[in-house]
């Protein structure tokens, strides 16, 4: 149920650091007229040097005082990739602001062309230097410490200290096959949830012969398109964190005395919400509809999108679902880890068992 990370360095400070230089980057040197593409790339560059600039000092600093007093965790993914990058964080440095400069300024540059905007205002250049900065510095932040955590930096333990065992395992970083597999899904299925809904509200003409012909999304009509999106992935994503946090409540409960080692601390923030399924489902829709239909048209409107072909919507509706998607897994998962929820889904098991018995 929980998902790996790193706890042993506060990757929050890094990366509200970084994110606050950068800003202040913007309206340094693009107050109040904006960028062009050249800049954005420019900007691209100089922003991942300063990220990894900090996120690296930070990190390293970190991780040093923590190999000193004994307190590295044994056991991580080994990666002979990172054990042959150099141990110096100077040199570390200059490959990885050399990599991420490079892939920062190819992203960049890709949507922007992709989308066709040569220059953005300052309005929206600001909000998405924003977004793209605090990514960038989160997965930065996770390459160092993947990189100092390593055997062959991490067990040169000075005074003889031996490392001791970690709270949480150590998440990889390195991209995987299944990542990739996940986004095409992620694009097919939105290319299909764009065709559904242009049959649904006429946007999709089927011609003579069985040709297909799908009108572009215009900001006019995106909020209808919000509105449905929203309903598929607060079902879609309500229905996987609930089935799988059961899962895991029902697995600790078979364990000495059927229940939970530890019960967590009520917090009034997330169980007010509902603890039957239905209705916790029937609550995140609506939410979600709501957000995804002003979203969409706010993003669109910000900056500048009239129109967009079925190519653009695909990967416009890919990156605002993994942007959303986090936030809303990290509350329906605080949600169902609240303890009334845990005795309510213990409660329910037993039941089910008894009736079964009974029929029995």
């Amino acid at each position: 149920m929980h998902k790996a990370g790193l706890p042993y360095v506060d990757n929050a400070k890094a990366v509200l650091l970084t994110v606050a230089i950068n800003v202040g980057v913007v309206f340094l040197f693009h107050w109040p007229g904006g960028i062009t593409l050249r800049g954005v790339l420019l900007d691209s560059v100089l922003c991942a040097g300063i990220t990894v600039l900090i996120d690296l000092w930070m990190v390293h600093t970190r991780l040093r005082k923590m190999r000193t007093g004994g307190q590295m965790p044994p056991h991580v993914p080994v990666s002979r990739l990172m054990q042959r990058l150099p141990k110096n964080p100077v040199a570390l440095g200059v490959i990885y602001a050399a990599v991420f400069g490079v892939l920062t300024a190819g992203v960049n540059g890709a949507v922007l062309w992709f989308f066709g905007m040569k220059t953005m205002a300052f309005a929206p250049w600001m909000v998405y230097k924003l977004v793209y900065a605090v990514l960038l510095s989160a997965k930065i932040t996770e390459y160092c410490i993947f990189r100092y955590v390593q055997p062959d930096w991490a067990m040169e333990t000075p005074g003889g200290a031996e490392p001791q065992k970690a709270v949480k395992p150590v998440k990889d970083p390195l991209p995987k096959v299944s990542v990739f597999k996940a986004m095409y899904g992620s694009v097919t299925g939105n290319i299909a949830t764009n065709m559904i809904i242009g049959l649904a509200l006429g946007g999709i003409t089927i011609a003579p012969g069985g040709s297909v012909v799908i009108s572009p999304t215009t900001v006019e009509g995106i909020p209808i398109t919000g509105l449905i999106f929203g309903l598929i992935i607060g079902t879609l994503v309500t229905s996987g964190v609930v089935k799988e946090v059961n899962g895991a409540i029902l697995a600790a409960a078979t364990g000495p005395g059927r229940e939970l080692p530890e019960m967590p601390v009520a917090d009034k923030r997330f169980s007010w919400m509902p603890r039957r399924k239905g209705m916790l489902t029937a609550l995140i829709c609506v939410c979600m509809m709501i957000l995804s239909a002003v979203a969409l048209w706010s993003l669109m409107t910000l900056f500048g999108i009239s129109v967009m072909n079925v190519y653009q919507y695909a990967i416009f509706i890919t990156a605002y679902a993994s942007v959303v998607s986090k936030p809303l897994s990290y509350v329906l998962v605080r949600r169902c880890t609240q303890p009334d929820y845990i005795r309510y889904v213990q409660k329910k098991k037993g039941n089910e068992s008894l009736r079964g018995g009974s029929e029995l």
